[in-house]
């Protein structure tokens, strides 16, 4: 499985074929009911000096940063802003108690969690009990069954993940009975008539959030601007709306050419407008950060924006903000109304404050 992971990782990072650029399509939503957020320097987290290196992902609550760092010996970070302490969870490996490869954080209540698509294992932090000296966090595997799950979250004792599904998009899993149900159809996409094994590829990596309630799932696609949004009815999932920005720069090759050892099916073109970095959530509304950079222009950097396009939780564009520095995640805090963003400028990593206005 950890093989197949990196594999499908590879895909979207490596394979990228020249194609007609499709940046004239950018979505008119980037300048429908726009607006700017500003930050005060003197709010700004330098993540640098607390010697927190390449992080990737950001949540706050109350007075604790959760904070991703994929390439560090420990692959969180909790530093609480009042009174300086920064503690270190779950020491990278693949053994237990460990982790190796995560692409998302999301919070749920006071429990923050990140699925480790190397070994389908999903770990969820107790933000109440975390900078204890003997806490632990737990670990849920979601292998059984053959599974490879690439997303999920947890909603009540049931865990919605995504992944490469051949029996709908998204699998409701309880892990105490060791039961999975499978709901959802694949998004319209390029192809149509392409399987839903290829369907799964297509719609890797995503974003996922909820509501408060649990009532309601937040999808949105990293490499192809889809938000998708479902009820959650008990044990399975019903699409209430998916919003594309724009059509994706993808190249099929349903055959093996020949002469060639690596292939693959699915590719999207270094042209392809790359889509959301992050989600959170308020009460009323999803906060989408979107990127709508392409991989030929900014390498890298692709998985960055300065955009945030806010959603009703029925997917009616509300508002888009322009922000002054390129993001990587964002974080809404609802006792102060603000939204928390990991800011990466010049080779500098801070969180920045951006403060809601209109």
């Amino acid at each position: 499985m950890k093989k197949l992971s990196y594999l499908f990782i590879a895909l979207f990072i490596s394979a990228c074929q020249a194609e007609p650029d499709f940046t004239k399509e950018v979505t008119p939503l980037l300048h429908t009911r726009a607006g700017s957020l500003q930050f005060a320097q003197t709010d700004n987290l330098n993540l640098d000096a607390l010697g927190i290196v390449h992080p990737t992902k950001i949540v706050r609550k109350d007075s604790l940063y959760v904070i991703l760092t994929p390439q560090s010996a420990y692959r969180f970070a909790i530093y609480n802003h009042l009174n300086g302490t920064l503690h270190r969870l779950v020491p990278a490996g693949s053994g237990e108690g460990e982790g190796h490869c995560y692409l998302n954080l999301h919070l749920n209540g006071n429990i923050v969690s990140a699925l480790d698509f190397s070994t389908g294992r999903l770990v969820e932090i107790d933000l109440n009990h975390c900078t204890e000296a003997d806490y632990r966090p737990v670990f849920t595997s979601l292998t059984a069954h053959g599974k490879t799950p690439l997303g999920a979250v947890r909603a009540g004792n049931r865990i919605i993940s995504t992944g490469i599904y051949t029996s709908g998009r998204y699998c409701s899993t309880n892990p105490a009975e060791n039961e999975d149900i499978y709901s959802v159809a694949y998004p319209e996409c390029a192809h149509p008539s392409l399987s839903d094994s290829l369907k799964s590829i297509f719609y890797a990596s995503n974003c996922l959030a909820l509501n408060r309630t649990q009532t309601r799932l937040a999808c949105a696609n990293m490499q192809y601007g889809c938000l998708d949004l479902c009820d959650i009815r008990e044990d399975q999932l019903i699409r209430v709306n998916e919003v594309h920005l724009n059509r994706p720069g993808v190249s099929i090759r349903l055959q093996r050419p020949k002469g060639r050892k690596m292939w693959y099916p699915v590719a999207y073109t270094d042209h392809n407008l790359f889509g959301f970095c992050d989600l959170t959530t308020s009460d009323d509304y999803i906060f989408a950060l979107y990127s709508g950079r392409t991989y030929r222009q900014y390498r890298n950097d692709v998985d960055k924006g300065r955009v945030i396009l806010v959603f009703d939780w029925n997917g009616s564009h509300v508002r888009t903000y322009h922000l002054s520095n390129s993001c990587s995640s964002i974080s809404y805090d609802p006792t102060t109304g603000a939204i928390y963003a990991l800011s990466h400028e010049k080779g500098k990593c801070e969180i920045i404050t951006l403060t809601i206005v209109g």
